[in-house]
């Protein structure tokens, strides 16, 4: 059954969705901060919105994709926030990767309101949730996972229920920060590789096809070869930073210690300092290199 589905943010990942939401049917109103980004999704017959107030407006479902909390917060719980136009009984479903503690809090003051709230960060490449192969990472009593269900499944691939609100974070923070591992790991082996004279494509040929690949470290090396750290940019260093630091408050507030993710942690912090945040993971790589 087509539903309103009200967008909050319109960056890559969700674009990707918006398209495919439209190609299933469904109306989607969408707002972005820069309005310009709109655009190719209105030709598509998306609804421009000039608040995420307005884009919540009669909507069934209200999706965020955020950069952190600090926006995430803005776009909920705002003078403009979708929070004050959204109907009771419809369904917050947060997909962006943010801090644990923020999503529990959130929860808490959207629930408040008679409205409901699902925990779903995503998996996939932008071309993978266009493609509908989104798997989202959900925490959220089943009831209220029930009734986002039929959606979730007309537009994306899987649905992984990890537990009540706050669980699908906690996977997704780890997930991303194995990610970082992965990236940080193989800049050292790129950035050896090429100080020692190895040729950089049959470096990043072999890695693809050995036993320690995964598709972290596949999709940024060829980057650290080239030095290509601005075309085609799936995920940002700075972002990366960001899920990795929430990764690592996490792991505090439950007492642990994690020395290889802090590793990782603190090589995507340094590389974001150096002024590569705005560009592709593979620039981790820049922090590497010696005259």
């Amino acid at each position: 059954m087509a539903q309103t589905i009200g967008f909050l943010g319109a960056g890559r990942m969700a674009s990707a969705m918006i398209i495919r939401t439209l190609q299933k049917g469904h109306t989607v109103q969408v707002w972005n901060r820069s309005p310009a980004k709109i655009k190719p999704l209105v030709a598509l017959g998306a609804i421009a919105c000039a608040s995420p107030a307005d884009a919540a407006t009669n909507a069934d479902m209200v999706i965020s994709f955020m950069a952190d909390d600090t926006a995430a917060k803005a776009v909920w719980l705002g003078e403009h926030g979708a929070l004050t136009t959204m109907k009771p009984g419809s369904i917050a479903v947060e997909c962006s990767t943010l801090s644990h503690g923020f999503v529990l809090d959130l929860a808490t003051k959207i629930q408040a309101t008679g409205c409901s709230y699902i925990d779903a960060p995503v998996t996939g490449l932008p071309a993978d949730v266009q493609a509908g192969e989104t798997v989202f990472l959900i925490g959220a009593t089943d009831e209220v996972l029930d009734q986002a269900r039929p959606f979730m499944n007309d537009v994306g691939k899987r649905i992984v229920h990890f537990g009540p609100i706050g669980s699908g974070t906690v996977y997704k923070l780890m997930h991303n920060l194995l990610g970082a591992v992965h990236i940080a790991a193989a800049a050292e082996l790129v950035a050896v590789a090429q100080k020692a004279g190895l040729d950089g494509d049959l470096v990043a040929k072999t890695f693809a096809t050995g036993a320690n690949a995964s598709m972290s470290g596949k999709i940024t090396v060829p980057g650290m070869v080239s030095g290509n750290h601005h075309e085609a940019i799936h995920f940002t260093t700075g972002l990366r930073a960001k899920d990795a630091s929430y990764a690592m408050q996490l792991a505090t507030d439950m007492g642990m210690s994690l020395p290889v993710g802090r590793a990782a942690s603190d090589v995507f912090t340094k590389a974001t300092s150096d002024g590569l945040g705005d560009l592709a993971q593979s620039a981790v790589i820049e922090t590497l290199k010696t005259d």
